[in-house]
């Protein structure tokens, strides 16, 4: 399988031919950048001690069993090489028997040549001698290089033992280069990996770990000596957060050394925000079997432990916050069976019963539909469809509402219409929630208003209650999710109003916030809308 050209280009080619004595690559082959660049170097090597008129550079694939040729010449042309897999031919042989092979008249030795790489123009000319020599690592066909004339017995013994020595050094340089490009690789997939990823060596020391873990650990080159062990010593250096992630780790290198591999050990650390993490590792070995190290991946599940903790407070929250209004809905349904079952026909008492039960049944209704949507507002899958909306209406409209049912005057202020583009029902939400918190921590008869202004930039709404006010340190908690004031806590909620709250101006690329003189002096809370569309 080569290239071919002109038997007049052939003849010429083969008067040029040098004979001298075959180097040992050494330098040239050290500086080839990949593999084509490593062909060239081959070729002009392999130029200079026999007849090259045409040669090619040939890797083999084990796994899959085929021979990819890097590149070819032909009668100082370069062209593109291609893909077979093995067969029958000398170059098939070579890599199948690891025994070079001369062939000294073609037409006579091998079978004809049917598939001809670098053909250009003009009728193909077979190649009429050849050398072909296997590139060998300890037990491994690497590849093989070829060398052909068109000229007959162009080849001796010679030859084939100067491109043996040079296929000898090919083999050096083909180990490097795919060991830099398996470490290039292995350094693009570790650079995109989100989780933590150390490799210790048989000695239990760190000999590389990408970016995730460096900033885990928080160590600088200084700090962190690969190919080191990991004494007492060196640790009690490491900072606060290193030194735990070192204290859980330690003992899984421990493992690793042993030949066990770990899995899904989970550790905190408290050095800090706290965090969780997942670890695994897995044992390296060598073809023969023995331990030559591992690989450590650290997986942050912080946040899966954190949605699993909200669920265990949500279902806590809702049996607690439910289990009023399941008991008064199956307490008047009783009662009103029992009224049925007597006779009773007093249309009046009857209809009080059934309002009673559809009123607590609504407050389930609505209790569960906080619930979800907390939920959904921690796993992010809060949905805000924006639409226009004028926050002046909006205003009027469930303060209008509400008064029926309040014991309190409650007072709008708003000079114009203020339109933006916002999720109508979820401001609601918002609104109904800061005047409901407004009218339940106010005493009966006072004023509760709220404001509604706007700049070119935002909207803003105001709610500002009479009741019974806060202190500097419970206004900086009172947005967490379950925070209940002290001077609240014998007031009836769940803690998770203003929370959800919070979470739809966010949502909508605003901000909410409290302010209050003090204890028992109210309290104003205030959220801003972008005017413009900002998700």
């Amino acid at each position: 399988m080569v290239s071919s050209s002109t038997a007049s280009d052939a003849s010429e080619a083969g008067h040029r031919v040098r004979r001298e004595p075959a180097s040992l690559l050494g330098a040239p082959a050290a500086g080839a950048t990949d593999f084509e660049d490593l062909f060239r170097t081959l070729h002009d090597e392999t130029a200079r001690v026999m007849d090259a008129t045409v040669f090619l550079f040939a890797l083999y694939d084990e796994a899959s069993a085929t021979v990819q040729v890097v590149r070819q010449m032909d009668s100082g042309v370069e062209h593109p090489g291609g893909r077979f897999p093995l067969g029958n031919g000398f170059t098939s042989e070579a890599i199948r028997t690891r025994v070079p092979r001369l062939i000294r008249r073609w037409s006579a030795e091998g079978p004809p040549v049917r598939l001809l790489y670098g053909t250009e123009a003009g009728k193909p000319v077979a190649p009429q001698s050849g050398v072909v020599v296997p590139i060998l690592a300890e037990d491994r066909v690497l590849g093989v290089l070829s060398a052909q004339s068109y000229r007959p017995e162009a080849y001796g013994e010679a030859d084939v033992a100067s491109l043996g020595v040079i296929a000898v050094q090919a083999g050096v340089a083909i180990k490097r280069l795919r060991h830099d490009r398996r470490g290039l690789q292995l350094e693009a997939v570790l650079a995109t990996m989100s989780d933590a990823l150390l490799i210790v060596d048989a000695r239990g020391a760190i000999v590389q770990l990408n970016r995730a873990a460096r900033e885990l650990l928080g160590l600088d080159s200084a700090s962190l000596v690969l190919g080191q062990p990991l004494d007492q010593q060196r640790l009690e250096q490491w900072p606060a957060t290193a030194r735990e992630v070192a204290a859980a780790f330690v003992p899984v290198i421990e493992a690793l050394r042993g030949g066990t591999s770990v899995a899904n050990v989970e550790f905190e650390l408290r050095s800090g925000q706290l965090r969780v993490f997942s670890m695994s590792a897995s044992t390296l070995r060598s073809s023969q079997g023995f331990v030559q190290g591992g690989v450590i991946v650290l997986h942050d599940i912080t946040g899966q432990r954190h949605l699993e903790r909200l669920r265990e407070d949500i279902f806590h929250m809702a049996w607690h916050d439910m289990k009023t209004p399941i008991a008064l809905v199956r307490g008047h349904a009783e009662l009103l069976l029992r009224r049925l079952s007597s006779g009773e026909v007093d249309r009046k008492t009857l209809q009080a019963d059934a309002e009673l039960i559809v009123t607590h049944a609504d407050r389930l209704t609505e209790l569960l539909t906080a619930l979800l949507d907390v939920a959904s507002l921690e796993a992010g899958l809060l949905t805000i469809s924006r639409c226009p909306t004028d926050l002046r209406s909006l205003a009027r409209e469930v303060t209008k509402g509400m008064q029926p049912a309040a014991r309190h005057d409650i007072v709008v202020l708003a000079g114009r219409s203020v339109e933006g583009e916002w999720d109508e029902r979820r401001i609601r939400q918002v609104l109904t929630n800061l005047l409901s918190n407004a009218t339940k921590y106010s005493p009966e008869g006072s004023t509760v208003t709220v404001s509604v202004t706007s700049d070119e930039r935002s909207a803003t709404v105001r709610v500002r209650d009479e009741g019974i006010g806060l202190d500097a340190a419970e206004l900086t908690q009172l947005f967490r999710r379950g925070y209940r004031a002290e001077s609240a806590r014998g007031i009836p909620g769940g803690g998770v109003g203003l929370y959800f709250s919070s979470g739809i101006v966010a949502a909508h690329g605003g901000r909410i916030w409290a302010e209050s003189p003090g204890p028992g002096q109210g309290s104003t809370f205030s959220f801003t809308l972008p005017l413009e569309d900002r998700p």
